[in-house]
């Protein structure tokens, strides 16, 4: 194997054209400076690069810079290598060798500023070369890395000495090879020319190694696979084992000679110094394809260059003095080629070797061959194309009638066709359809299908067609002529709306208009959700010559292979976003056609996936910081899954836990770009405990707290309230007893009153009446006095009777009160012409009315009473007491006439009873509009 790939390498040689795509890194798009010096790639996929403003590493987006005010003593970073896993050592040209571990300067013991260039990373020491004369060894110790400075002179052979004076030094350039120093002549820097090759033992042994190569000058030294390397010279390349040389290859590079060079995999890069100057170019060689690509003085700035190296995705970094940072990408084979911008074409097809492409008023062909293009002219609004069919090409319009002229374009015929679409026609059959049919010839018999819906679109494949319509997909056998299978969303497609059909043997693909359903024998699987389409709402299929899918949709094209769908050209503003229809020509091209003109692929090698981008991921306890490293131009997308919930869009780089509900957690995240697969990280199990105070010995101690001050606060409260209680038993005590003693005064008032004012009252009435009778006493003069104390005697004699009433303590029970009104009621309309009636509802036998009460209510409703008597012209009024959980409510009401407040002139009445309703805390309400309603409610307390 190896040989054979010797054997490539040296008679594969010819100059052609590769396709590589420059990217130009300088200051003006985030680099500190445009002197750039050494430039590797991590284990982690980042690119560090040395500069003359600090030491940068880049993710593809990003820039970190660290300069002196992160910690380095130097700004001039001449190189930088890899020590282990994100610990980097750095050569800085007057700050010397620093330490950079997790992006932050580590400081050692007896450190020195020095000046060096080159450094590189080996099991026990750091190697580094410095100026002048001088390399550097390091050793490696847990805090120190105890420096010796060692130099090379010629006697003989190749001897390192740690002497000042030395005559016949030299400074060899050296490569790290299989964890080895390998020192070589230096063709760039040094006057004097050292032969051979020497490995470093010691910092004071070196032994000459490859004995075959002592009389050689070489350049650079690489390793191609297992005992197998090459050497460069100024014009070759020697190839060679350990034992021997295998072949060399002299090359005939006029003026230029090689000065070092790079390899992986099938790629080599050289780079060239010319003879008479300092200028350089850079040659890359795709060995695979024997193809060469140029990178010139020009393109390089007309600067050195100062290193060169191939990255994991086979991207060539070329680092210059003076002109920044240069990448070398290979062109996708996806690179669109857009044409015919500025027009919306709404339908291609392909004849042979040539493409039409279809315009609301033209025809635009290319033949590819001859790379030759013609247009048709037309007054119709065109629509879409036809069957090609008898070297005629057939084309529809919106018009129901067209021209049937039959013009040329290329040799091949256009003629505006039937209202039908033609979809197939030979000797034996013709296929067309309309809107909403489907018409067969077969024979000379004709056959004709309905559909309800519209038909978007008609497939033949072998001997069935394939209806597409916004009501799902019909089957017709051609040799039955019978619907042979529906497939709607019933039988679980996404929708009914079906734009297109792709049939590959047993498989159909369906677009609809939300999503990609695909149907094999009895199973469906469907793509509708977070599949990576830039839309769901399907437009066109075309299955290409490699088997696979490329789909159409409103927002650009997708490649759907492997389950998996890539998405291209979402944003770009040169090419169509609403993709209408996709071909394929004879010569492997994909044409697909929007509106935005049209755009060509080149498709003769199968669709794959590049490579995935690089998650690193930092946690620092449960915070993320998610970074992404990708060179490629594509879009890319980074998500994250928390449990099993979906996937989620990360739309910064951290994600932090700190802000999430206590529990338990595991996130996993991924990342791709529109043109690859995903990349997964692993699962990270997070664990967010809640703060001590919310810990479950927190609770229990802080329950136990609050338990034990609850119950001592509740024992003094009890204690509180014992006393409480028994000064207000005492209390109760003494106001029942002066209750008592009211009551036992009430009645003794009331029976005095009665017994005293009362019975005398009783008798001037009585006097009085007999003396008023006398028929001497009319004729008196005094007769109008005697008739007014009679009157004035009743009156006081009854407004005696209710105060005695009132104030007796016995009175106080409602039902007293009750049978007083109802009393006074009867009475007091018995020889009137109203009828009274009254009603009782309560719940209680006895109900204690509270002090002072009962007379103000008597009064208050003997005052209605008396008003109904004397102005309402009423034939019927009535009392009703009602008591309901402890309230009381007693209307009086009339169907009288009724009064207007607003008119009466004299209010006393209404004002007394308002006076005597609110002195007892009650509320009344008078309502005379339909007779006269009043009404009085509180609560007993």
């Amino acid at each position: 194997m190896i040989r054979l790939l010797i054997q490539v390498l040296l008679f594969s040689f010819f100059w052609s054209t590769a396709q590589y795509k420059t990217t130009h890194y300088n200051t003006s798009n985030g680099l500190p400076h445009d002197l750039c010096y050494g430039i590797i790639q991590d284990n982690k996929g980042y690119i560090w690069l040395g500069t003359d403003d600090g030491l940068v590493k880049f993710n593809g987006k990003d820039f970190k810079v660290f300069q002196i005010k992160e910690g380095l003593l130097s700004n001039y970073v001449i190189d930088v290598c890899e020590v282990n896993d994100s610990t980097f050592a750095i050569a800085s040209w007057g700050g010397g060798m620093q330490i950079l571990q997790k992006d932050k300067i580590i400081p050692y013991k007896n450190q020195v500023k020095s000046k060096i260039n080159k450094i590189e990373n080996l099991s026990k020491y750091l190697f580094a070369k410095g100026t002048g004369h001088k390399y550097h060894f390091y050793f490696k110790g847990k805090e120190n890395f105890k420096e010796t400075i060692v130099s090379y002179y010629l006697d003989k052979t190749l001897v390192p000495t740690t002497s000042t004076v030395v005559k016949n030094i030299v400074k060899p350039q050296f490569e790290v090879v299989d964890g080895e120093i390998y020192l070589f002549n230096d063709a760039l820097f040094s006057n004097e020319t050292l032969k051979g090759v020497f490995k470093v033992i010691s910092p004071t042994q070196v032994q000459p190694v490859f004995p075959f190569l002592k009389n050689e000058y070489i350049n650079d030294i690489k390793k191609i696979a297992n005992n197998s390397f090459f050497a460069v010279t100024n014009n070759g390349v020697i190839f060679f084992s350990k034992d021997k040389i295998i072949s060399r290859k002299t090359f005939s590079f006029k003026n230029s000679n090689i000065r070092r060079t790079s390899i992986k995999n099938n790629t080599m890069v050289l780079v060239l110094q010319e003879n008479d100057g300092k200028a350089e170019k850079v040659v890359v060689w795709d060995i695979k394809k024997n193809t060469f690509f140029d990178v010139t003085e020009k393109e390089l700035g007309g600067k050195q260059v100062s290193d060169v190296f191939i990255d994991k995705d086979k991207n060539i970094w070329i680092s210059v003095y003076g002109s920044g940072v240069f990448k070398l990408s290979l062109e996708s084979r996806f690179q669109i080629k857009s044409d015919l911008q500025n027009n919306n074409i709404y339908d291609a097809v392909t004849v042979k070797s040539k493409i039409f492409f279809l315009t609301s008023s033209k025809i635009i062909g290319i033949d590819t061959n001859r790379n030759q293009r013609d247009s048709l002219l037309y007054k119709e609004s065109l629509w879409k194309f036809d069957d090609f069919t008898k070297n005629t090409l057939l084309l529809k319009t919106k018009e129901s009638k067209g021209s049937s002229v039959v013009r040329q374009i290329f040799e091949t015929n256009v003629k505006i066709s039937s209202l039908e679409h033609l979809v197939y026609q030979d000797s034996t059959m013709l296929i067309k359809h309309g809107d909403n049919n489907i018409l067969i010839k077969k024979g000379d018999k004709w056959y004709k299908f309905l559909f309800d819906g519209a038909i978007r679109r008609l497939v033949k494949k072998e001997d069935k067609i394939y209806s597409c319509t916004n009501k799902g997909l019909f089957i017709y056998n051609l040799n039955t002529l019978k619907l042979e299978k529906e497939i709607t969303s019933q039988n679980g497609i996404l929708n009914d709306d079906i734009r297109d059909v792709v049939i590959d043997g047993e498989k159909i693909y369906i677009a609809t208009i939300n999503g990609l359903s695909i149907v094999e024998k009895d199973e469906i699987k469907n793509y509708n959700e977070n599949i990576g389409l830039l839309s769901l709402n399907i437009n066109c299929l075309l299955l290409d010559n490699h088997g696979i899918l490329w789909l159409g949709t409103q927002k650009g094209f997708s490649i759907f292979k492997e389950e998996v769908f890539y998405s291209f050209y979402k944003n770009a503003k040169e090419n169509s976003s609403y993709i209408q229809k996709i071909v394929e020509d004879e010569n492997q091209q994909i044409w697909l056609v929007g509106n935005n003109g049209s755009m060509k692929i080149d498709n003769k090698n199968a669709f794959s996936p590049v490579s995935s981008p690089i998650l690193d991921i930092n946690r620092t306890e449960n915070k993320f910081s998610v970074n992404v490293i990708s060179y490629d131009d594509f879009e890319i997308i980074t998500e994250y899954k928390i449990n099993n919930s979906e996937w989620e869009s990360l739309k910064t780089d951290l994600l932090d836990f700190t802000k999430f509900q206590y529990g338990e957690y595991h996130v996993v995240f991924r990342t791709r770009n529109t043109n690859s697969n995903w990349n997964y990280s692993k699962k990270y199990n997070i664990t967010n405990a809640a703060p001590w105070y919310k810990q479950w010995w927190s609770y229990s101690l802080i329950t136990l707290f609050i338990s034990s001050l609850l119950t001592l606060i509740l024992y003094f409260r009890f204690q509180h309230v014992k006393e409480r209680n028994e000064l207000l038993r005492q209390t109760i005590a003494y106001n029942e007893n002066l209750q008592k003693e009211l009551s036992e005064v009430r009645e003794n008032v009331a029976q005095d009153f009665h017994d005293e004012l009362g019975n005398k009252l009783a008798g001037i009435t009585v006097l009085s009446g007999m003396m008023i009778e006398d028929e001497v006493f009319k004729s008196s003069v005094w007769f109008k006095q005697l008739f007014r104390i009679n009157k004035d005697a009743q009156d006081l004699y009854f407004g005696i009777k209710d105060f005695i009433w009132s104030i007796d303590s016995k009175n106080d029970d409602l039902s007293e009160l009750i049978f007083y009104l109802k009393d006074f009621g009867e009475e007091l309309f018995l020889s009137s012409n109203i009828e009274f009636n009254s009603n009782v509802d309560v719940e209680k036998e006895h109900v204690k009315l509270p002090y002072y009460w009962s007379r103000q209510l008597l009064l208050l409703f003997k005052e209605a009473m008396t008003n109904t008597l004397k102005y309402s012209e009423a034939t019927n009024c009535s009392l009703e007491v009602k008591v309901s959980r402890n309230k009381l409510k007693i209307t009086f009401a009339d169907n009288g006439k009724g009064f207007d407040i607003t008119s009466l002139k004299r209010k006393n009445g209404l004002i007394n009873m308002e006076k005597r309703a609110l002195k007892i805390q009650g509320k009344l309400e008078i309502n005379a509009s339909k007779g006269t309603k009043v009404k009085f409610s509180n609560r007993i307390f």
